[in-house]
């Protein structure tokens, strides 16, 4: 009995220990569509009229702890980000620059007095469409069987004007429909939800990725779009690019036995772009799933997967990219920076593919410093605690109740009654 309650005892610490807090970060964000337009007028209303969005946002800490970003659809969608130490640094845009994208570098800069830190980038360039006859779900299986394959580069889209007047620190990157083939369709989109975070907290939608003030969530979609065969699946390519001498970028995936804010997701995935300072650089991550339903349930749900991560020596691509824009020549000096570059593509076998609703959603979040993780929550604690605890209890009185027994037994046992009546016989006393 004390060895069962011993246990329980242990094992009920030893989760409660899961229960991670962290010290919450609450940053002042601050968001702004076609910054420094003021300036550039002329250049700014050709930029627009040629679909090339620009967003700058800022949240900053009182500690002089500040990550700057700009979100961009000039050549490619692009999120770029710097950390830098004092509150009065700020990203400058030269749309002079950024509407010629034969001299985008250094159209990004960042201005004030300061340091900056760390510099980070993540960029699509690639919308990979994929026939997959033997409904493997696997790009490389599909590339070896020789399978049909559509690629159109980002650089072809053309994007609608983002929103003017931003709010709640979150805007759209819409692309037009001039991309599909004419005879296909004529109402799908892509697009690129983003959501600046200042605070830590949860999602409300699945996956329920958790996020931090450290952070922008992004959600990709592809909406309506007839696709060009019966048995099609999508996937990304994607490059990405971190101020880093360290070449150890990697994915790591991490198992939970919790799956309350992603029903039968049990593991995240992080993209570290150096592993050995994952405080002080960024990441990538996602849970390991995406949805073919807007309403984003267990039964719409399929797979995502990464590929393997590949040096990106030449990347010409990238020159007509935020990612130019904001590195310079620094993004191609293998001293300063790391390039790499994957695909990441959506789908399991015996999902359906694509055309089961024509539509596929994908969560992810760009950030800096260590990723957020799920630790067990108090609810699955109790959960636990109740399920285990209940055959302890009924264990612990069970033994109670047959030792009180065993204990009466031997106690009957022991007193031996006068004349075998249990009473004293008082008119036939006893003669010695």
């Amino acid at each position: 009995m004390a060895t069962a309650a011993g246990d329980f005892c242990m094992f009920l610490v030893l989760l409660l220990t899961c229960v991670h807090v962290s010290q919450a970060i609450s940053r002042k964000v601050h968001t702004y569509s076609w910054p420094d337009c003021q300036k550039y007028s002329e250049s700014c209303k050709e930029a627009q009229q040629q679909g090339y969005n620009v967003v700058y946002s800022k949240a900053s800490l009182k500690s002089n702890d500040n990550l700057l970003y700009a979100f961009s659809t000039i050549g490619l969608p692009t999120v770029v980000m710097a950390r830098t130490t004092s509150e009065d640094m700020n990203m400058e845009f030269d749309w002079d620059k950024l509407v010629n994208k034969s001299s985008l570098m250094d159209a990004i800069s960042i201005t004030g007095k300061g340091t900056v830190e760390y510099k980070f980038g993540v960029a699509f360039t690639k919308l990979i469409e994929y026939d997959d006859r033997n409904d493997t779900a696997d790009l490389v299986v599909c590339e070896k069987n020789k399978g049909n394959f559509t690629i159109r580069s980002f650089e072809e889209f053309t994007w609608q004007p983002v929103e003017k007047n931003i709010k709640k620190d979150t805007f759209v990157f819409n692309s037009s429909d001039t991309f599909f083939p004419p005879s296909k369709s004529d109402n799908g989109s892509v697009s690129f939800k983003f959501f600046v975070r200042g605070s830590d907290g949860r999602s409300p939608d699945l996956p329920g990725l958790k996020y931090t003030g450290n952070e922008t969530q992004i959600e990709f979609e592809i909406d309506k779009y007839t696709p060009s065969y019966n048995n099609s699946r999508f996937a990304l390519e994607v490059a990405i690019v971190s101020q880093s001498t360290n070449k150890d970028m990697s994915v790591r995936v991490t198992e939970t036995i919790d799956d309350e804010y992603a029903p039968g997701v049990f593991k995240i995935a992080d993209l570290l772009s150096d592993p050995a300072r994952k405080t002080e650089a960024g990441f990538v991550q996602w849970k390991p799933v995406a949805y073919f339903d807007k309403s984003r349930g267990r039964k719409s749900a399929t797979e995502v997967q990464i590929y393997t991560l590949e040096n990106l020596d030449e990347g010409e691509q990238l020159n007509k990219s935020a990612l130019y824009a904001f590195f310079g020549e620094d993004l191609y000096d293998g001293s300063k920076v790391i390039k790499r570059i994957s695909n990441i593509s959506f789908g399991l076998p015996k999902d359906g593919f694509y055309v089961k609703n024509n539509y596929t959603e994908w969560t992810y979040a760009v950030g800096y410093g260590e990723p957020p993780h799920d630790a067990i929550s108090m609810t699955v604690i109790i959960i636990i605690s109740a399920g285990l605890g209940l055959p302890v209890i009924i264990i612990i009185f069970g033994a109670l109740f047959t030792i009180v027994r065993k204990c009466r037994r031997s106690s009957e046992q022991q007193y031996e009654p006068i004349n075998g009546s249990g009473s004293i016989n008082r008119n036939n006393p006893q003669v010695n």
